[in-house]
């Protein structure tokens, strides 16, 4: 994907789905959180970083999953998207910045998913929506071959 670049100014990270609250957070509101993680990609390399942004459980806290919510779907501005279980999803970050500098537009500005143990077409790039649901997106799948084609 080759999204055009995005405005800080004008970007927005929306969060809801199946919550008791739907949120909206402009890119100043999302920091202070830190992991280490492996970024493992399929075509055969791999590099651990420090990554900063703010991490999905407290997204997931503020927004209040409701009872049934099972999956976390991460959507980015190009369509695709990746969905993990809950549980899994509340040790992910949203990425701003890898090892002290903030992420290129290469790399995912102004958010990517870093979602440790998965592999690197997972970590969604330039994400601009957070949605809890009851049950997985699979049209996932097909959002690797069709996303960026708005």
């Amino acid at each position: 994907d080759r999204p055009a670049t995005i405005d800080r100014e004008t970007w927005s990270l929306v969060v809801d789905g199946a919550v008791e609250d739907s949120l909206e957070f402009d890119y100043d509101d999302i920091g202070g959180d830190e992991r280490r993680a492996l970024l493992d990609c399929t075509s055969g390399w791999y590099s651990e970083h420090d990554w900063q942004g703010i991490a999905v459980e407290s997204l997931l806290a503020a927004a209040g999953p409701a009872p049934d919510g099972a999956w976390v779907s991460f959507r980015s501005v190009t369509g695709y998207r990746w969905s993990l279980p809950l549980a899994e999803a509340r040790d992910a970050l949203l990425a701003t910045h890898v090892d002290g500098e903030e992420l290129s537009h290469g790399h995912g500005f102004p958010l990517r998913l870093v979602a440790p143990s998965r592999r690197g077409f997972q970590w969604v790039k330039w994400v601009e929506e957070v949605r809890v649901t009851r049950r997985r997106d699979h049209s996932e799948r097909l959002a690797i071959f069709v996303s960026g084609f708005r």
